[in-house]
């Protein structure tokens, strides 16, 4: 056979496994995994010649993208090389399993052309690591050829590459697997974590983080002390005019919306984590009938000079340390330098500068005592005409 002839030969076998593929499958293992990730399990990816070299960029892929805790025994050399020398090839990935304390909670997932025959002594070793993840009661998943082999025997989900040419299963095969668990990390329900040039590209989202009190609702004043605080019940929660129509807009215009706020009145003693959390209700109930989707809350409830022990110290999140905008970027896909931090006090100034956002202060009387250098990018009155600012820069 010609080259010109065998490439077109091999990619129409390639065609014509995509359309064979069991979509069942994939899906169960999706699932599957979903199960092990929620559950704290842990995932074991295991091959051979090529299957371990897929195993190596795997375990990334599914800690780096999908945040799965992973491992693949053929990464450690030195483990490996001194269990096949003392105890000999067969029982090696058993053994590298024991040794991992593996659960019930965890998942072993293979890549191999043939999956395992001990009758015919082809890869002994991934036979006995699988009957031992069986007994130990581990979910088993894999993407195999041929007929599988003694993977898609006792597998809770197995994808078996369809043979379309004798001379071509390895490669085909083997070619496929990398198909299939790029196929899972990148699935909407698997992809937790952005991947770089998907992240890099005009798919960023761009967004609004907003702070609560003082910027889309009322303070309370209370006539013990004078000063300006958060309201303390759902009946004290109201909204400023035109913050739903300011959101709104936001949300139209194409920008994702986050609020980050602190709340440190329970490490202060002044109120408790129940009251604090039926005032978000309240405030979450008001926005969702009026339609209107914040991708997430961003809530502080820590003070250095708080008098509740385990809210009380100098925590990583407090504005104006930037982590949760941050940390939305990493889970969101957002690009900070366009997007925007709208807040009415230093703190959140500060906050969104050190996050690489542009900024803008809403200045009322209640925040007079709480703004100093800050230098935002903006200053107004209200989320309404900080709103415009933003749709004309």
């Amino acid at each position: 056979m010609k080259d010109d002839d065998y490439i077109s030969s091999y990619l129409d076998d390639a065609i014509a496994i995509i359309k064979k593929i069991d979509h069942t499958q994939i899906q169960k293992m999706i699932q599957i995994l979903q199960e092990v990730r929620t559950h704290g399990g842990r995932l074991f990816i295991l091959g051979v010649g090529g299957g371990a070299g897929h195993a190596s960029h795997a375990v990334n892929d599914f800690r780096k993208i999908a945040g799965i805790e992973s491992y693949a025994p053929t990464d450690n050399v030195s483990e490996l090389t001194a269990r096949v020398n003392d105890d000999g090839w067969e029982t090696v990935f058993e053994s590298w399993l024991k040794g991992s304390n593996l659960t019930a909670k965890d998942c072993i997932f293979v890549f191999s052309v043939g999956g395992g025959n001990a009758e015919k002594k082809v890869s002994v070793t991934l036979v006995n690591a699988l009957h031992y993840a069986k007994e130990i009661g581990a979910k088993v998943i894999g993407v195999v050829g041929r007929d599988g082999g003694y993977t898609a025997k006792v597998a809770d989900a197995c994808v078996i590459i369809p043979t379309m040419s004798e001379k071509t299963v390895t490669p085909q095969t083997e070619a496929f697997q990398a198909v299939i668990w790029h196929l899972i990390v990148s699935s909407p329900s698997m992809q937790k974590f952005e991947m770089k040039w998907e992240s890099k590209s005009n798919l960023m989202k761009k967004a609004v983080f907003l702070d609560r009190d003082g910027v889309l609702n009322e303070l309370v004043l209370t006539p013990d002390t004078g000063e300006f605080e958060p309201p303390r019940s759902p009946d004290d929660l109201v909204l400023f005019p035109d913050v739903l129509e300011s959101l709104r807009i936001l949300k139209e215009a194409g920008f994702v919306l986050f609020l980050i706020s602190n709340q440190p009145d329970y490490a202060k003693g002044k109120t408790t984590l129940e009251n604090i959390q039926v005032v978000h209700k309240r405030f979450d109930s008001i926005l969702k009938s009026a339609g209107i989707r914040f991708e997430e809350y961003f809530y502080c409830h820590h003070h250095a000079q708080g008098i509740v022990p385990e809210y009380s110290f100098a925590c990583k999140c407090r504005k104006p340390k930037p982590y949760f905008l941050l940390l939305a970027a990493r889970d969101y896909g957002i690009d900070l330098e366009h997007s925007w931090m709208i807040g009415d006090r230093d703190t959140d100034i500060e906050c969104g500068k050190a996050a690489g956002t542009r900024t803008i202060l809403i200045e009322e009387q209640h925040s007079s005592g709480l703004l100093g250098t800050s230098n935002p990018d903006f200053k107004t009155a209200n989320l309404k005409d900080a709103v415009t600012i933003i749709l004309h820069n």
